[in-house]
Order: structure tokens, then C-alpha cells, then sequence
């Protein structure tokens, strides 16, 4: 059986053209999630795993679709090839990565997706960084309206769990707002 396996870091990305490239390939099934690939509790790709049987292939359009780092990946290709499962990567070249050769390219391709992971995130924190020192706000900004209610309920005695419910916030936000 071909399975496809699409996989987009945010929500207001669209999984519609790995789908759609998934289906051309003739993929019977399509696991997809909207989820960062840092994250390895990922259930689509749990059970697109569970799922594969000896003889099916996997079919990903990018390496960095399926694992951001090379651990990761490496133990994904594992997984299936004890299961007797094929994966193949469309950025590769279509290359069996459980031959000798796959295998090499796929860990290499795996190495430098975490290495642009990394490098993202030390973009991202060089950014933040530089904007603290020049004194810019990060982060959502207070609700003032918000905070204004809480304080007016909170001195006619309602309790923090009640406010929380009423204007819809956490009671953590609650219990900063009374703090300051």
C-alpha cells in the first residue's frame, strides 16, 4: 500500500499542495497534521506508524516534513524498515532509504534540516535580543479593559475561580492582574 504522510509546522499553513502531490503519487492513505516537528509526540505520525505493515511505502514530499532533527529521523527510518516498510523522500530523488546509499543521503539531508532548525531558532532569539535592547514590547500587549474588570469584580468579592469563569480568561491572568 503507498501511504503519504503531510505534516505543516502552523495552522495558517496549508497541507493542500503535499496532499494534493501525495494523491498523484497514488498514495491510498494520508496522514496529516498541522503541528512544529519538534515536537515528536506527533499522533499522525504515531499512527501512520502503527499503521504501516511489510510491504507498504511511505511517501513524504521533504525530508523536513517528517523530522527536523537527524535522531529523530533516523529512528523513524528504523521503525519502518523492521517493519519491512519503505520510505521514500521526494526531495531525494526518490531514493529507497533503506539501501546503503538512501540511507547516506537521508542522513545527511536530516543533519542539515536540524542544522536550519537550529538556525532559525538563533535567528528568532538574536531578533528578540536586539529588540529588548532597543526597549521594543514583546508579547501581547495588557488588556487594560480586561484588567480593569477583574479588579472592579474582585472588590465587590467575587472569588478569583468565578472571575476567571465570567470574563472568559485564565485564572492565572486573574491572579497577576490582583497581584499588581
Amino acid at each position: 500500500m503507498l501511504i503519504g504522510y503531510a505534516r505543516v509546522s502552523s495552522r495558517d499553513q496549508s497541507l493542500d499542495i503535499q496532499v494534493d502531490q501525495l494523491t498523484q503519487l497514488g498514495c491510498e492513505k494520508i496522514f496529516k497534521e498541522n503541528i512544529s516537528a519538534k515536537d515528536s509526540e506527533r499522533d499522525q505520525l504515531q499512527a501512520m506508524l502503527e499503521f504501516s505493515r511489510e510491504g507498504d511505502v511511505i511517501h513524504v514530499m521533504k525530508v523536513d516534513r517528517l523530522a527536523r532533527n537527524t535522531i529523530d529521523a533516523l529512528q523513524i527510518a528504523d521503525k519502518l524498515a523492521a517493519k519491512g516498510a519503505g520510505l521514500v523522500c521526494h526531495d531525494l530523488g526518490n531514493v529507497d532509504i533503506n539501501s546503503d546509499i538512501g540511507r547516506v543521503i537521508y542522513t545527511t539531508i536530516s543533519a542539515f534540516a536540524e542544522m536550519e532548525r537550529k538556525r532559525i531558532l538563533q535567528r528568532c532569539n538574536e531578533g528578540r535580543e536586539k529588540a529588548r535592547a532597543e526597549g521594543k514590547h514583546l508579547g501581547r500587549h495588557a488588556n487594560l479593559n480586561l484588567h480593569q474588570q477583574i479588579r472592579a469584580l474582585a472588590n465587590g468579592g467575587m472569588n478569583k475561580h468565578a472571575i476567571s469563569k465570567q470574563l472568559g480568561c485564565s485564572r492565572t491572568t486573574v491572579y497577576k492582574v490582583l497581584k499588581e
